[in-house]
This record gives C-alpha cells, sequence and structure tokens, in this order.
C-alpha cells in the first residue's frame, strides 16, 4: 500500500515538474497553468499527508525508517512567480480597460504610464521564464496608451464651496474580502477612522467618512492611489488629488511642503497596505523600487 502512494507521489511530481516548465503566453493560460499547479499541489500534500501516517505506523510497528522527501522547491518557486505574474496582468488588464477612450487627460496619462512603469519594475518577481509574458503584456499596454491622443487638464474650481461627495468608489468595495480598521488621532479633532482592504487588482481600498466633522457625509469608498502620483506635483495639485478622497486622508498626508506631503503620504500609504496582509509583499517591492519617498526632505 505504502508502495503504491509513493508511486502515485512520484507522479503527481512528475506532472509538477513538466507544469513548471510550461511557458504562459497570455492572462488566459497563466490562470490555467496556475491552477493546475495549485491543484496538482494540494494533491501532492494530500498524499504526503496520507503517507507520513502510514510511514509514522510502520515506524512503530517494523521499526522502519522515514522516507525523504523529494525536493519541490522549483515547482513551489513557479506558482509563487505565477502568482505575481497573474497579479501583474490583471493590472495591466485594467490598465488597458481605462485605455478604451478616445482622448485622456495629461495628468491621466502620466498616471496610466507610471502604473505600467511600477509593473516592470515587478519583474525581479518573476521567474524567467515568465519574463516574456510580463513583459509583452506590459509593452502592448504602453503603446496602447502612448497612441492615445492628449487633452489638457481641466482647470481646478476656484469655488471654495464643498464639492458634493458621491460614492464614485462604491464598486471597489465589491472585491473587497476583509476590511482592517485603523484609529487615528492627531490631537485637533476627535479619533477618526479609517478602513482599509485589497481588492482583486492588489491595489489599496479604503473607507471612512467623507469628512471627519460633522456633518460627515457617511462613509466612502476610494481606491489610494501609490505614492508615485505626487511625483513632480505642485502642493496644490496634491490637494486636488486629495480632494477626491476622504478628508481624513488629507489630514494625515498633508504638510507645508510638497516634498513634506510627499514623505508623509508615503508612510502613511506604508501605514494602511501594512495592515492588509495580501499588499504586504506590494509594500516591499514599492521600498525595493524606492516608490515610497517617506525620507523627510
Amino acid at each position: 500500500m505504502l508502495s503504491a502512494a509513493w508511486g502515485l507521489y512520484h507522479d503527481v511530481l512528475d506532472i509538477a515538474g513538466t507544469l513548471a516548465t510550461e511557458e504562459a503566453e497570455d492572462s488566459a493560460q497563466v490562470a490555467k497553468l496556475r491552477s493546475a499547479l495549485e491543484s496538482v499541489d494540494h494533491k501532492r500534500r494530500k498524499i504526503l499527508q496520507q503517507m507520513r501516517s502510514d510511514i509514522a505506523l510502520l515506524t512503530v510497528e517494523d521499526g522502519g525508517s522515514p522516507i525523504r522527501n523529494p525536493s519541490t522547491a522549483a515547482e513551489d518557486a513557479r506558482l509563487a512567480s505565477l502568482i505575481s505574474l497573474d497579479g501583474i496582468l490583471k493590472q495591466v488588464k485594467d490598465i488597458m480597460r481605462q485605455s478604451s477612450v478616445h482622448t485622456l487627460t495629461r495628468s491621466k496619462k502620466k498616471a496610466m504610464l507610471s502604473s505600467l512603469d511600477e509593473l516592470t519594475e515587478r519583474m525581479p518577481s518573476l521567474l524567467d521564464i515568465d519574463h516574456p509574458c510580463a513583459q509583452r503584456q506590459i509593452t502592448d499596454a504602453r503603446r496602447m496608451v502612448e497612441l492615445i491622443p492628449e487633452e489638457d487638464d481641466p482647470l481646478e474650481e476656484t469655488s471654495h464651496s464643498p464639492k458634493p461627495l458621491t460614492d464614485l468608489g462604491s464598486t471597489a468595495e465589491i472585491d473587497v474580502a476583509q476590511w482592517n480598521v485603523l484609529q487615528f488621532n492627531t490631537g485637533s479633532t476627535s479619533p477618526f477612522i479609517i478602513k482599509c482592504g485589497a481588492n482583486s487588482n492588489s491595489e489599496l481600498v479604503i473607507k471612512a467618512d467623507a469628512r471627519v466633522q460633522e456633518p460627515k457625509g457617511g462613509e466612502i469608498v476610494r481606491v489610494v492611489p501609490r505614492p508615485s502620483i505626487l511625483e513632480n506635483k505642485s502642493l496644490e495639485e496634491m490637494k486636488h488629488v486629495f480632494s477626491q478622497l476622504p478628508e481624513a486622508l488629507s489630514l494625515l498626508a498633508l504638510a507645508r511642503t510638497a516634498d513634506g506631503t510627499r514623505a508623509r503620504y508615503s508612510r502613511l500609504y506604508r501605514t494602511l497596505a501594512m495592515k492588509v496582509p495580501s499588499l504586504r509583499d506590494l509594500v516591499t517591492e514599492l521600498e525595493k523600487g524606492g516608490m515610497l519617498k517617506d525620507v523627510r526632505s
């Protein structure tokens, strides 16, 4: 019985080894290959667990010695690479979806190209076999974005009347599986709550009251832009970015200077993202890429 299980275990390893060497051409193949490897890995672990139980029994009864398990490092590394690749391709797909327009404002186009740069910087997390697929998809998306005609950004409103805060990010909430709660106390206002999570595109999403003080306007949901969006922006331009987010974020991030604001926003982004387990790897990648500029200037 044990020898039969051992033979089956080796068959599963052979399948995993074959899958680990297959190259994926597009997102559909990546998803299919990832699913197959995960399924085989689950089956391997199940067989191994049963074998360990049998081996433990034989060791007690017959004085046998445990069997050493073959290494699955290559298969595990490929699965981890495919998971990272899947995340990259999902974000590329989202950018391409946003590219299905006739024109883009200069700031929007710049932000989309910056996002593609960030995805390129995440490629070192992939195995060499997965680089061509990621590079091809990112290059195609970049070409598509670059070909879209630009238009001037709309002039900022000079009115001091508060903007109506409609819940434009409500669709983001659908993707968030779990909210994590943080409480902040600035000393100048009552403590306020920010809930944070991640959507299926591995983006940081927050839910908080529209305003800190009454009338608070109810909770709104927003995807939090990465710190790179503030690069080369003036303080006034940053305020415009923050005006689209819950007021709490603006209070926590704004400083007297543009450089100070970039540093504070980077620290805040890190704090919020680290509260979400699925985004911790992203924080590490942003740190390695120098995208979290939280050193005071």
